[in-house]
């Protein structure tokens, strides 16, 4: 799992600390994440650093 808050909150409903509904109204993503998973040696070397910035 990519989000670390996410999981806490899966986590905090698996052990029945938050209900159903409160999870889901947590776990509403508040901003875009862009993460891309590259699974294969092919995959990855079609890459190539660009460069990048501080946000």
């Amino acid at each position: 799992m990519a989000d670390d808050q996410i999981w806490d909150y899966v986590e905090d409903f698996a052990r029945g600390n938050i209900s159903r509904e409160a999870f889901w109204a947590l776990a509403k993503f508040k901003h875009p994440t862009h993460q891309i998973v590259f699974c294969t040696p092919g995959a990855l070397e079609t890459l190539s650093y660009v460069g990048g910035y501080e946000p």
